[in-house]
């Protein structure tokens, strides 16, 4: 590992005080189409509830973000929900453990290129930066034996509601087990993990090899099994609807600094 990494700081981060999430828009109900009328329709309370989270049921078509070791990756359903975009900028809020993305223009200071465009199409783009994720992971307490996915949602900029932002909370992860040469490719040594995690990500990965073997297959499928944060672990769905908070809380923006192109890579990003 670099020495620079190991020195590192997280004084990009910016911390902001947290407002009050907004109040969820009020649909209109059509007692035509439900066969219904409204007066008639049994009330349910939803105290004591608890609201499934969105990671434990299909979200292929959500908008993520996948984090390694090396660099980050948007999908193309995150992408496409921001128009015209080509470039953004980062943010992080590292009270509320938030990654934040905004678009910006090409010759904007800190921006980085977040997609390729081919026959007028953007698809999703590898954004390499050893020195950003390395940061990430250790604000997170995240091993860099593993690769993470986060949701994001959409929401407004406080100061301009025609700004689209796209707000990942890094809690709320998906991982998976990067592979020895996956590790070795995004620049992980055995050293930075301890010797029984290294021992599970060996036993897995030489137990996919075998099952590989023995379905006649030259190369293991991908090892898919997911972890989710060990606080959800206690046998709920999700939080409790009194607890749930429907848009997440977003910071002011201006009171947040854009992580540097300098940072994220270590220099000045090509355009």
């Amino acid at each position: 590992m670099d020495d620079s990494y190991q020195q590192s700081t997280l004084s990009g981060f910016e911390e902001s005080e947290p407002k009050k999430p907004l109040r969820r828009r009020k649909r209109r109900i059509d007692e035509l189409l439900l066969g219904v009328p409204k007066d008639e329709l049994k009330r349910v309370s939803l105290n004591g509830a608890e609201i499934v989270r969105r990671q434990y049921l299909s979200h292929i078509k959500e908008a993520m973000v996948t984090i390694r070791p090396d660099g980050v990756i948007f999908n193309n359903s995150c992408i496409s929900k921001m128009l015209d975009t080509y470039y953004i900028h980062f943010f992080i809020d590292r009270k509320q453990k938030l990654l934040i993305i905004r678009a910006c223009e090409e010759d904007d200071k800190d921006g980085q290129r977040w997609c390729n465009e081919k026959e007028g199409i953007r698809k999703s783009k590898k954004i390499t930066g050893r020195p950003f994720c390395f940061r990430l992971y250790q604000m997170m307490g995240w091993s860099r034996g593993y690769y993470y996915k986060v949701c994001g949602t959409p929401a407004l900029q406080e100061d301009d509601e025609d700004e689209l932002l796209f707000v990942f909370e890094l809690n709320e992860y998906e991982c998976y087990a990067l592979t020895a040469k996956a590790r070795k490719a995004a620049g992980v040594s055995d050293d930075e993990l301890d010797a029984e995690e290294l021992r599970q990500l060996n036993d897995e990965e030489q137990a996919s090899w075998e099952q590989a073997k023995a379905e006649g297959r030259k190369v293991p499928k991908p090892i898919r099994k997911e972890r989710l944060p060990k606080d959800w672990e206690d046998g709920s769905f999700g939080p409790k609807y009194s607890e749930h908070a429907s848009r997440v809380v977003i910071p002011r923006v201006e009171d947040l600094e854009p992580f540097t192109a300098e940072a994220f890579n270590g220099q000045r990003t090509s355009k």
